[in-house]
């Protein structure tokens, strides 16, 4: 659907996509599974499916994590970014993280720390800066990053070497001063006698 159309029309109409995942499905996607995910208003669909799906749709997208046995609702979240956590990221970060680079926040990709689809938050705490070729190099070859508190990041090399990148502190606030004293007030004259 358009979203350019013109007034009473249904361009202002925004899907949301829903998919539920299994819970024991999340704790170790790498082993196979034979539980479903499940679109709903759709029904279940394999896994394959339900990455695609996940990563080619512009459609925001909830993720709704179920109990294995019960099916309860256990947690939910979006892989999309909400304004204030970009806002946060751009303040916090101001430069791709790979330790020693310096291409501005705003010319580089947000990425998840913990790969979303192996069960990594959409939050401050999982997210952070690179550039695009850094965010490639980190998907693509066998550097590993962790996320510490305050947005620290350790990296460790393919080697085992490790290097931390740490959000840069801001300057404390400018204080102006005046150059000079003011020269102290004339000493009040004598009364006369």
């Amino acid at each position: 659907t358009r979203t350019d159309d013109g007034p009473g029309t249904l361009g202002t109409i925004r899907a949301r996509v829903q998919v539920v995942v299994p819970a024991l499905t999340m704790l170790d996607p790498a082993q196979e599974n034979t539980d479903p995910a499940d679109l709903i208003g759709h029904g279940p669909l394999d896994a394959d499916t339900a990455r695609t799906l996940a990563e080619s749709t512009t459609v925001p997208w909830d993720r709704i994590i179920t109990h294995p046995i019960t099916g309860a609702v256990l947690h939910t979240d979006t892989y999309h970014r909400t304004t204030a956590i970009d806002r946060h990221l751009r303040a916090r970060d101001r430069h791709c993280r790979w330790p020693g680079c310096t291409v501005p926040a705003i010319r580089s990709e947000v990425d998840h720390t913990l790969d979303y689809a192996l069960g990594g938050p959409t939050d401050i705490g999982n997210l952070a800066h690179l550039c695009q070729r850094h965010h490639t190099q980190k998907q693509f070859t066998r550097w590993k990053v962790k996320q510490l508190p305050h947005g620290i990041l350790e990296w460790t090399s393919p080697t085992g070497r490790t290097y931390t990148d740490e959000p840069l502190p801001y300057s404390p606030a400018v204080r102006f001063l005046p150059d000079d004293p003011p020269p102290p007030a004339p000493a009040p004259a004598p009364a006369p006698r």
